[in-house]
């Protein structure tokens, strides 16, 4: 969603001479958090591809709900993640970490919602290229220095018939 400031005055303009504003009340509140964001911008408006490796803590855990699942892991490698926005709105992206080297192009990717720039809840998981898998829980942390995003962890939670699928990805430039 592109930033209007003119459209968002005259909301706000609105609001103030009305006799009765709180039937703006809705459009009020976005406004106001748009012109909030307008000078730190969330999000991403293009593609942005970083190279760097998952750690050893990156893994795919599986097993039924309610049993331990750190005994059914395995390990995820990658060397890179492709971060972009989804139908045209920045804030509402998909990370995918893959292994660029890899015959069998493993991935696994992370969309949602980005709250502020650095965290973004997680509501889908793909643990095969376009098959989206809704998740019950989870969240991204995007790491920066100097501008420049240093590293991203990830992790969801995913129950469906008895089972529960947990993507966790610890990516480092």
């Amino acid at each position: 969603m592109a930033f209007n400031r003119r459209a968002n005055i005259r909301t706000i303009a609105a609001f103030d001479m009305d006799p009765d504003p709180m039937h703006h009340a809705p459009a009020l509140a976005l406004a106001l958090s748009l012109v909030s964001t307008a000078g730190h911008a969330i999000g991403f408006n293009d593609l942005e591809v970083v190279k760097g490796r998952c750690t050893p803590k990156s893994h795919i855990a599986e097993g039924r709900v309610g049993f331990d699942l750190t005994k059914n892991q395995s390990r995820f490698f990658c060397d890179a993640v492709a971060i972009m926005p989804i139908n045209g709105n920045p804030r509402h992206v998909l990370l995918t970490f893959s292994e660029s080297k890899s015959h069998t192009r493993p991935q696994i990717g992370f969309a949602g919602l980005m709250v502020d720039d650095q965290m973004i809840q997680v509501q889908r998981v793909y643990l095969q290229s376009g098959v989206a898998t809704p998740a019950d829980d989870g969240a991204c942390k995007i790491f920066r220095k100097g501008g420049s995003i240093s590293g991203i962890f990830c992790g969801a939670k995913s129950d469906q018939g008895g089972r529960r699928t947990v993507p966790i990805v610890s990516f480092e430039r």
